[in-house]
């Protein structure tokens, strides 16, 4: 129901394999331009060559958007905006329609389109800092919002995962009250993305900071087209949907070659190719790490003899939503388990091996902040944001590239 426009809703669709028909029932009558447009979305889905019976049904009911039993095994795809009408405030509802119709309006051209650029799937409000990061919340715990804050003029944060048993309130990991949160968005300080099923977030949180700034959340087809555009620009293979016949003939010249890790590639892209669109379609940004960098770099480990595939995706997801939305990556680093390690191999995959890698660790934060800037985690939050001013703010850049130069002994 995704790829239908909303204008054309409520319908029924049967298809039969008999005769590879497909028959739409509108409660309203269609124009042929109308028809037409049914027709070439139906085409642009892969279904060529199907007979296509448009009725009328002027009695056909409205979607009574009810759900008859939860969905718990199916809860990483992404729901239909038309099934969350009853149990989602406005605020919300108004925001995820608007970017389920840029999926909708825009998907050809990401797949497939060269001259499409990450920033043109922005929002607006995640466009204007330069000084930004990605902080990835979804699932582990993270450090004091006054660490990062203290550093970046924006703070794009991945929000908790409300449904899971041992899940924490925003509040609880960041250290800060509502009234301090909704001050800093308000003066866009934080921003958000919810990149996974709409259902797994804390509905209030959401509309609460949807009410002070309706551009404050990046929802996940946004996020998955600039995440996708971004893999393109840096490898220039990961990120296309390939046509039958580019398909084949860059499988034949990978396997054909005498190069081992061309091998490997073209069985990374023989896994999935064929599933790419789709598992987008489905997932949003929640499915792309299956089918770039992640899955290239599990191949190499297999044919080692080593199984990391769990760890790369799941470390992927963030640093690969860092490049759609230009920000500082921090993976997550404690003493019973780190992604930094499988974020470098996949940092190699994007931007190329370096011989050292001068980027700040989460876990140096607090010290740069204690020892260099004497900030500690008690200051008032926003009496924080109000001393750093923006000229100090921009002097913290060049603090941060020449700290992360200096050795342990330094």
């Amino acid at each position: 129901r995704i790829a239908i426009p909303s204008k054309f809703h409520p319908f029924h669709v049967d298809m039969k394999w008999s005769d590879n028909s497909f028959t739409f029932t509108f409660n309203k009558e269609l124009t042929p331009n109308d028809i037409d447009e049914i027709i070439l979305i139906c085409e642009s889905l892969g279904f060529y060559g199907y007979k296509y019976n448009i009725k009328t049904d002027h009695e056909l009911p409205d979607y009574n958007h009810q759900i008859k039993k939860s969905n718990t095994q199916g809860n990483l795809t992404l729901v239909a905006s038309q099934y969350l009408r009853n149990n989602q405030p406005k605020e919300i509802l108004e925001k995820y329609e608007e970017d389920q119709d840029f999926w909708t309006e825009k998907r050809a051209n990401i797949f497939s389109d060269v001259n499409l650029t990450k920033d043109e799937c922005l929002i607006d409000s995640f466009r204007k800092s330069q000084n930004r990061c990605f902080v990835d919340a979804s699932v582990f715990p993270r450090n004091n919002i006054r660490e990062y804050i203290s550093l970046y003029d924006t703070v794009i944060i991945a929000i908790p995962l409300a449904d899971s048993p041992n899940s924490q309130s925003f509040y609880d990991i960041f250290k800060i009250s509502k009234i301090e949160l909704l001050e800093l968005v308000r003066r866009g300080r934080i921003k958000f993305v919810a990149f996974q099923n709409l259902q797994r977030y804390d509905s209030n949180f959401l509309a609460d900071v949807l009410s002070v700034d309706p551009e404050c959340v990046l929802f996940s087809r946004r996020l998955a087209a600039a995440t996708l555009l971004a893999i393109r620009e840096k490898t220039g293979l990961f990120g296309f949907a390939f046509d039958s016949s580019t398909q084949y003939n860059l499988l034949k010249e990978c396997y054909n070659s005498k190069v081992d890790a061309l091998k490997i590639l073209a069985e990374s892209l023989s896994e999935n190719i064929a599933f790419f669109e789709y598992g987008i379609n489905q997932r949003g940004a929640l499915g792309i790490s299956q089918f770039c960098g992640a899955s290239f770099a599990a191949q190499i480990y297999k044919s080692r003899g080593r199984d990391y595939g769990i760890e790369l995706m799941t470390s992927a997801m963030s640093l690969e939503f860092s490049l759609g939305l230009g920000a500082h990556h921090f993976p997550f680093e404690h003493t019973g388990y780190s992604e930094v390690n499988a974020c470098k191999i996949l940092n190699g995959i994007y931007n190329g091996v370096q011989q050292s890698q001068n980027e700040l660790r989460e876990m140096e934060i607090q010290t740069l902040l204690s020892n260099i800037f004497t900030i500690n985690n008690d200051m008032n939050v926003l009496e924080l944001d109000d001393i750093l001013s923006k000229y100090s703010r921009r002097m913290i850049p060049q603090i941060l590239q020449e700290y992360a130069h200096l050795t342990p002994e330094e």
